[in-house]
């Protein structure tokens, strides 16, 4: 299975090689388009054997042929055409970046509550009644959506588009979304974005990042790497970091070895194991589902949610212990990391 991260990694390499084959570029290596891409040149050879595309030792790669396979990888032969909800100050920037952009996708139609936007053009999109938003992305055969709405409309809306057969969601909305297993959902958290940020400019900035596949990723693996000397319980490590403990868990405490953070199903499928801690923003019920496939023990969530009732039993039911932070993802594992650091200095 392709994660998510390959997708959009090809999507970036495509990008930077258009641009510098537009500058007469005409070949390539792989620890360059890394630079570019902020990435280790280890993982552009391994993006690109995905793909089965191999560069020359003496020449790299050639930059008009890595963009059509990444194309064909990604499949663009075929335009897709994309709903925008909301018009309000970002989603005017999305509309303004995405006008012209791609060949491959294009945003054909904007939906928004406000009357005076309705019949008219925004950046050269249509714009349209929010009341009419589930008859024309039926009529139109669109199955792709952003979301740029309130967090109070977000469920709402995203509700409106599944009924009416998109398929796969962007979201800028601050809240997590529960919609069915097979809809395709992208969180663009902005807060985690700059809590990463502000996480790495306390450490050092870029150094103590370090380059790599995702920004939590280093700090993890440090996590990681002090769980395995720790012989921690799930319930004392709440207790040190503040978390509130939900649900009990299994009998005789819960032991974890590996630390997960993120919302991404498709990478926790591939990662999970039966002592990974689940560090995500996403208190839903598919998370439980894929938590009791992956046979995870132990979720905690973020920014002091509160998991819905069914969240609660069903987690009671698998045994998967609760904890909830009142802290976002990083500051959390930062939390993590430092009472960590200390036992081991101590």
């Amino acid at each position: 299975m392709v994660s998510r991260k390959t997708v959009a990694r090809m999507s970036r390499y495509r990008r930077l090689l258009a641009s510098l084959h537009d500058e007469g570029v005409e070949s390539i290596y792989s620890h360059q388009l890394a630079r570019h891409a902020v990435v280790s040149a280890a993982q552009v050879r391994r993006d690109l054997m995905v793909i089965g595309y191999s560069g020359s030792p003496n020449r790299g790669y050639d930059v008009g042929a890595c963009i059509e396979s990444i194309g064909s990888f990604l499949g663009a032969s075929d335009r897709q055409d994309v709903a925008l909800v909301g018009v309000g100050n970002l989603g005017r920037a999305v509309l303004a970046h995405f006008a012209g952009e791609s060949a491959a996708v294009a945003i054909v139609a904007a939906f928004d509550i406000d009357p005076d936007l309705t019949e008219h053009s925004v950046h050269g999109c249509r714009c349209f009644h929010a009341s009419r938003m589930e008859s024309l992305v039926r009529d139109l055969g669109i199955e792709i959506a952003v979301l740029t709405v309130p967090g109070d409309a977000a469920q709402a809306t995203a509700d409106t588009l599944v009924r009416a057969g998109v398929k796969s969601i962007i979201s800028f909305a601050p809240v997590p979304l529960h919609l069915p297993n097979d809809i395709f959902v992208e969180y663009m958290d902005i807060t985690a974005a700059l809590e990463s940020a502000a996480f790495f400019a306390r450490l050092g900035g870029r150094d103590a990042a370090e380059a790599g596949d995702g920004e939590i990723e280093p700090m993890v693996k440090k996590l990681e790497s002090l769980l395995a000397r720790s012989n921690m319980k799930l319930e004392d490590l709440a207790e040190n970091i503040g978390a509130r403990v939900i649900t009990p868990g299994r009998p005789g405490g819960t032991e974890v070895t590996r630390i997960y953070a993120g919302d991404r199903v498709s990478d926790l499928l591939n990662e999970a194991t039966d002592k990974t801690l689940l560090v995500s923003n996403l208190a839903s019920v598919q998370m439980l589902r894929v938590a009791e496939l992956m046979d995870v023990p132990g979720i905690c969530f973020v920014n002091g949610v509160e998991p819905e009732p069914e969240v609660v039993e069903l987690a009671r039911t698998n045994g998967t212990l609760l904890l909830v932070s009142p802290a976002g993802v990083f500051e959390t594992c930062g939390l993590i990391y430092a009472h960590l650091a200390g036992d081991a200095r101590s």
